[in-house]
């Protein structure tokens, strides 16, 4: 949902967004949960309440799925989380009182480790790991290396990845350019922008991990 321009009311902001904020493991974990909102307001900056009560209209019966009192809730949620701040308020015409505005802390939210948000996540990567192990045993004559090193390795790589990601992310406030650049991108963009970024710094900067990996296959 992108707001339409409308002359027929006035928005005052008092607050604007930095451009990162570093999500905790329960900041993230409420993020992902109120990822509607979360979303929207990363393309809309600023959104009345009943604003985001629109997200939650039903396509087929096209009633709200929730009453306005539900989403003050979640917004109540989001501010005491830090998510959500109210960033301002709307004078429409023809009205005497004002509605408030909320935004995120954030323009783009750097979240958490999923290990340090949800525990069973790294019991089902070494799980993925596991299956991956087996598919390159099958694909080729050569033996692979044993299970614990290849998971070691892998470990290894997603923890650069992380750091990477997290020293990009730190960089971009300071820099106009990147600042500009990333404040026009959508989330989508922004991910897979630092996700490939972060793979070819581990590449370039840890090539002793990269000549292991590449030895996965015993001689």
């Amino acid at each position: 949902m992108v707001k339409k321009e409308d002359k027929k009311y006035k928005d005052y902001i008092d607050f604007e967004s930095p451009v990162i904020k570093f999500l905790d493991g329960d900041q993230t974990k409420l993020a992902e949960a109120q990822l509607i909102i979360i979303k929207a307001l990363r393309i809309n900056k600023n959104m009345t309440a009943k604003e985001i009560h629109d997200l939650y209209i039903d396509e087929e019966t096209k009633k709200h799925r929730y009453t306005i009192k539900t989403i003050y809730r979640y917004l109540e949620k989001l501010e005491e989380a830090d998510l959500v701040k109210i960033s301002g308020h709307r004078m429409t015409v023809g009205k005497r009182l004002s509605e408030q505005l909320y935004t995120r802390t954030g323009n783009i939210f750097f979240k958490a480790k999923k290990e340090d948000v949800y525990p069973d996540v790294k019991k089902k990567k070494k799980e993925f790991h596991k299956k991956l192990h087996t598919v390159l045993q099958e694909i080729s004559d050569s033996p692979v290396i044993e299970f614990k090193d290849f998971d070691n390795l892998l470990s290894q790589k997603s923890d650069f990845e992380q750091a990477f990601n997290k020293s990009v992310v730190e960089v971009i406030s300071k820099k106009k350019v990147l600042t500009e650049l990333y404040s026009e991108m959508d989330i989508d963009e922004v991910n897979y922008i630092n996700d490939l970024v972060s793979l070819l710094l581990v590449i370039i900067k840890k090539p002793d991990l990269i000549k292991k990996i590449q030895k996965i296959y015993k001689e």
